[in-house]
């Protein structure tokens, strides 16, 4: 007969001591035995196309060969092209509906100035290894500027805020009053 009272109390202990795992919905991630997941939330991006200039002069190809830029921005759901001569990069630009230019310091003065039209394309400059006056004169002039060398989330953040940082196309005057 002792058994059952002690069988009785043994569960009202466990029942009493597991009472902070049965509580409400946010008081679940309180419990030290469970775990939370601090991962980012994806990001809902829009398409877009990245024209990429790989001048053989600058050292902006050897900064992409550690990451695999096409498969990257392909899987976020970005549409590359990469153009390595100034011929190529001048008819990319003519044939327009560009989103981002990336391009490596030494050409984004030119490339900025090449670039015209309703629907400008935003800069993103890469700069390797700068010093701290060359990183703070290069976000003077871009409001976004990507510092190598990078690893993949790093080129990607670097591109998704450049994209949100592209200038607004201007709206044609429709003659209504």
């Amino acid at each position: 007969m002792s058994k059952r009272p002690c069988a009785a109390g043994l569960l009202l202990l466990i029942g009493i001591s597991s009472g902070d795992i049965l509580l409400a919905c946010g008081d679940k991630f309180l419990v030290s035995s469970r775990g939370t997941r601090f991962q980012r939330a994806a990001v809902a991006r829009k398409p877009a196309s990245i024209l990429i200039y790989t001048n053989p002069a600058s050292e902006l190809p050897k900064v992409l060969a550690s990451i695999p830029v096409d498969a990257t921005l392909t899987k976020a759901g970005y549409r590359p092209t990469t153009v390595a001569t100034s011929d190529e990069l001048e008819k990319a630009l003519s044939r327009g509906g560009w989103d981002l230019v990336l391009v490596g310091m030494a050409d984004a003065q030119a490339v900025s100035k090449r670039l015209r039209g309703d629907r400008v394309p935003a800069v993103l400059p890469v700069v390797f290894n700068p010093t701290t006056s060359e990183l703070k004169e290069a976000k003077k002039l871009y409001p976004v500027v990507l510092k190598a060398p990078a690893k993949s989330q790093s080129f990607l953040s670097a591109i998704d805020e450049a994209l949100a940082h592209r200038p607004k196309p201007h709206a044609k005057p429709t003659g209504r009053v």
